[in-house]
């Protein structure tokens, strides 16, 4: 009885250790990282070399940085080619390709951040004279602007606009936290003016403004029809201008829309003239105090490299009576790459040189469990690898391998066969060039191709019946895109 027990426990260790090894073994872990001249990282073990310089990238002010690496053990330094320089903004991405010689891989992407730079804080401007809606008797001799700290003046000289266009000089003070914009001819009366500094503005450590800054005033009595901007915000508050008649590209799909008038107008009905084509869900959320702005909120999620458009219907009209004269469009695409969904291409169930295609064109045919790979009654000794193609976004690293988990499965009926999910690794670009399998998922429409291999346990029977390869919508890549919708394949085992 002892023996037979002992027998027992090696069995049920062998099987768990054999179909769950990639679960048992400890996963690859950044233990440290430090960044001077050169970026240093420490790891849990012993890194592949190969892998690391595939899954390692860092960026400069968003532009990718080059270097060499090398290695000492557990440790890996990467040196810039052109060194850390100070005054910029560095990220580092390790993704989950990275291994260690025995072939664990980290969990999920390592992200750091960090800063050469004495001052991240955004610059704001704090001031302007005249005040924003203004209506103004006498001409101002100047308008001044007051910064939240030192300027780049440059920066400065290409951000601002003024329309009507004027020509102007300034004049800064000495902590060049300050300036005059002075007219060099008189402005014209009954005219209104708005002046626009965009976020291309930058304090002297090149820390950007984070949002467009607008204010207008009137200079005699007003007799024109309001005027007015469409500006797409993102949920972090950056903001950028939508310009009427012409295809606004990269519109992010969480979105909101500002819509800015140039003066006060009866808001409280701005909800009447607002239309979104094809129709979408929205709320349109006036400014009832200063009632020259409204937000277009979205209550649905629109459609990757979708077109929209915004119409504000004529007759929007301002507190002096005068009104819109003419729809105005605003045509919109949400293809931010970004934002770009995950996209299935298509399977294959793939065991010796046989395989049969998942996809939505073989929905529903047959499929034959070979008895000469596929023993009834006993697992099959020939290994039975499953591979999906996936498109992803073109930013993106790859596909989040937890979200893979718990979103993809395997179901069988009527006991036609047991199938278990054994391993789940991303093929690497070496490994693309070399396998035929590329050539039967690859649709290309777009984006980056990503391929997961499964490695699956299949127990075949006699019976017939359906097998089914569900995917569900949470899978995700590293930025957080998901599948607009879940998926499921039917074959029918013969």
């Amino acid at each position: 009885m002892r023996y037979i027990y002992s027998t027992l426990i090696i069995c049920l260790f062998s099987f768990i250790f054999f179909s769950c090894g990639i679960w048992l073994l400890p996963p690859l872990e950044v233990v440290s990282i430090t960044a001077e001249n050169t970026v240093n990282i420490v790891f849990s073990a012993q890194p592949s070399e190969e892998s690391i310089i595939k899954a390692f990238s860092m960026t400069e002010e968003g532009q990718s940085v080059s270097g060499t690496f090398s290695f000492n053990d557990k440790t890996v330094v990467f040196s810039p080619l052109n060194g850390i320089r100070t005054n910029y903004e560095y990220y580092i991405i390790i993704s989950t390709t990275a291994e260690d010689k025995n072939g664990n891989s980290l969990l999920k992407d390592f992200e750091y951040r960090f800063y050469t730079k004495q001052d991240i804080e955004n610059p704001e401007i704090l001031d302007i004279i005249p005040a924003n809606e203004s209506n103004l008797i006498l001409a101002p001799e100047k308008i001044s602007i007051t910064f939240s700290k030192t300027i780049d003046t440059v920066s400065f000289e290409k951000s601002v606009s003024i329309s009507p266009s004027i020509t102007y000089i300034l004049e800064w003070n000495n902590e060049f936290t300050a300036v005059d914009i002075i007219p060099a001819k008189p402005l014209n009366e009954g005219t209104r003016y708005t002046i626009t500094v965009n976020t291309t503005l930058t304090d002297i450590y090149r820390n950007a403004m984070l949002s467009a800054f607008r204010s207008t005033f009137l200079y005699g009595f007003d007799r024109n029809p309001p005027e007015i901007l469409i500006y797409h915000e993102t949920k972090n508050g950056v903001s950028d201008l939508i310009i009427p008649d012409i295809i606004n590209q990269n519109i992010p799909s969480d979105s909101d829309f500002i819509i800015e008038f140039n003066k006060r107008v009866q808001i409280e009905s701005i909800a009447g003239f607002v239309e979104i084509t094809p129709s979408i869900s929205i709320t349109v959320i006036p400014d009832i105090a200063a009632k020259n702005s409204a937000r277009i909120q979205l209550n649905q999620k629109p459609e990757w490299e979708k077109s929209y458009t915004i119409k504000l219907k004529k007759g929007i009209t301002d507190t002096f009576g005068n009104k819109t004269e003419e729809d105005i469009i605003f045509p919109i695409v949400f293809n931010l790459e970004k934002h770009r969904p995950v996209v299935f291409s298509g399977g294959a169930l793939v065991n010796n040189t046989e395989y049969e295609l998942i996809n939505s064109a073989t929905n529903y045919s047959a499929i034959t469990l070979d008895v000469v790979h596929f023993v009834p009654g006993g697992n099959t000794e020939t290994p039975t690898e499953l591979y999906y193609a996936f498109r992803i976004s073109n930013d993106a690293h790859s596909l989040s391998l937890v979200s893979a988990m718990q979103a993809i499965s395997i179901s069988t009926r009527n006991s036609c066969a047991y199938i278990s999910l054994r391993t789940m690794n991303f093929l690497t670009a070496a490994d693309l060039e070399y396998d035929d399998i590329y050539a039967l998922l690859d649709d290309n429409n777009g984006g980056k191709l990503c391929i997961l291999k499964i490695g699956i346990d299949i127990e075949n029977s006699d019976n017939r019946g359906f097998i089914i390869f569900s995917i569900r919508n949470n899978i995700s890549d590293n930025l957080g895109n998901t599948m607009v919708e879940s998926l499921s394949f039917t074959l029918n085992k013969q």
